[in-house]
């Protein structure tokens, strides 16, 4: 791609295989040296007052940027600049970790179980620390969650379903992100941290392969989330127990079998204990 720098400071590299709200560059912030993600983002069309769109995007930008916790990608600059078309645009830089989206992984087919309950799991953590902090995410979807190497998983993209609308359904395995919306938002209410639980109860059930199990701690915790009524709703506390017990490997076949042996070896011995004592007392 042809080189550029956005807002005199982040060079462009290569564009990610990530569409988030536009095109993603992996860039490098020619002042840190640090390799950095820096979105373009793309207005509503048509776009309303763009005094107001960049009032409301610094408000999330802000809100998302005093954010720190492990489970959520840094937000570090909004800029405006050129798109390659000419138009000006807005530009998030937020920090690059290695990672792909949840949306790319399930292009390879559904998760196992407690691969889903362990995503889960982690991006229950991260929305209670957004929640705790006074922060609701307000589009939550598959392309919002980013699996790292290491098999945690992260959040991105905090607020800006918020401020800009909701993402565009992209081509590179991109979901609708109406089907991940709480029953509230589309009746016109206002975002709630029970919206953000609804939403990762739709992301669990589509990365399962929208036919969890019919019992189980992870179908309990999709049903639960997912309630029509926001105060129905499993609480996050409820949820988070569910989602340890549905990630926790089952034991090995070794491990039962050495299990089994240890049982019999000691109902053995208490077996011959109890004909001991009954021969003390005959003898008696």
């Amino acid at each position: 791609m042809e080189s550029r720098v956005v807002g005199g400071r982040y060079l462009l590299l290569a564009e990610l295989d990530r569409r988030g709200f536009g095109p993603a560059f992996r860039a490098e912030d020619r002042i840190t040296g640090r390799q950095v993600v820096v979105t373009e983002i793309r207005l509503p069309d048509p776009p309303d007052r763009p005094d107001s769109l960049r009032d409301r995007l610094l408000t999330e930008v802000r809100t998302a940027g005093r954010l720190r916790h492990p489970g959520v990608v840094p937000v570090q600059d909004l800029v405006a600049d050129r798109a390659r078309d000419g138009s000006l645009r807005e530009h998030l830089v937020t920090e690059r970790p290695e990672a792909r989206s949840l949306s790319e992984a399930l292009a390879d087919g559904p998760m196992p179980v407690r691969t889903v309950a362990a995503v889960g799991r982690d991006v229950l953590v991260a929305l209670r620390a957004m929640h705790d902090s006074g922060v609701v995410h307000g589009g939550l979807t598959p392309d919002c969650v980013l699996l790292t190497t290491d098999g945690s998983a992260l959040v991105t993209d905090i607020g800006l379903a918020r401020a800009v609308g909701p993402r565009p359904v992209g081509t590179n395995g991109s979901v609708d992100p109406g089907a991940f919306a709480a029953p509230e938002r589309g009746a016109g209410g206002s975002d709630a941290p029970s919206a953000d639980l609804w939403a990762l109860g739709a992301v669990l059930h589509h990365a399962v392969g929208r036919r969890p199990p019919a019992n189980g701690p992870l179908t309990e915790v999709i049903t639960g989330l997912t309630a029509a009524d926001p105060a129905e709703r499993l609480g996050p506390a409820e949820a988070a127990v569910l989602l340890e017990r549905a990630a926790r490997p089952r034991p090995t076949s070794g491990d039962l079998g050495r299990s089994r042996r240890l049982l019999l070896g000691a109902a053995a011995v208490l077996a011959l204990i109890v004909i001991g004592l009954l021969v003390l007392v005959i003898g008696f």
